[in-house]
């Protein structure tokens, strides 16, 4: 079985960790992906070229590195810069040029992946005594707080949400065709990274 190395924000046991080693199982099952989770998007950028190197040296085939655009931390904005930067760090560690290293910026953050699907969404909030219906989210990737629309769905149908046990289970919910994820331009990228020839 082939290992696949996947650069991500937050720590150890996060939701980002957890959302993307599920959505690798699933898209590619005969793969075991080896995540690498780096703290806030400015450690992410300065650490990746060393950590990236040291995933192909684990005999890592692939390694994708998986970012939010949102937030900022100070910088200025778009994905086109974060691109140039950590483009800067990968030729720094020699990795410029490296066919099998991607990069995954995601729009806004994570959780627009969680927002896309309102089918995985009803079936994480609701209940036997309390079925709820939630439609999809239009425009998700242009949604710049995914993350307290989110909390503002589950607050309303009486639940905090919490982004370590939610997350996974909402992602876990996600049709076995990925239903709205899968027409996010973002989430496709991640499909191409993980599954085209390098």
């Amino acid at each position: 079985m082939s290992t696949i190395g996947i650069i991500c924000e937050a720590g150890l046991g996060s939701e980002d960790e957890q959302v993307l080693r599920h959505l690798a199982g699933r898209i590619r099952p005969d793969a075991t992906p080896m995540i690498r989770p780096l703290g806030r998007k400015p450690d992410l950028i300065a650490q990746c070229g060393q950590v990236a190197q040291a995933l192909f040296d684990s005999g890592c085939e692939r390694v994708l590195v998986v970012w939010d655009v949102f937030p900022r931390w100070g910088r200025p904005d778009g994905e086109e810069q974060d691109i140039a930067d950590i483009r800067a760090i990968l030729t720094q560690a020699g990795l410029a040029d490296h066919p099998c290293l991607f990069l995954v910026a995601i729009q806004a953050e994570l959780e627009a992946w969680l927002l896309a699907d309102g089918s995985a969404l009803s079936a994480t909030l609701s209940r036997p005594t309390h079925p709820v219906i939630i439609g999809h989210t239009r425009n998700v990737e242009h949604n710049t707080n995914p993350k307290k629309r989110l909390e503002r769905i589950f607050g309303q149908h009486g639940r905090s949400y919490t982004p370590k046990t939610d997350a996974l289970a909402i992602i876990k919910q996600v049709p076995a065709n990925f239903g709205m994820l899968g027409k996010l331009r973002a989430f496709k990228r991640l499909g191409r990274s993980l599954t085209q020839s390098c």
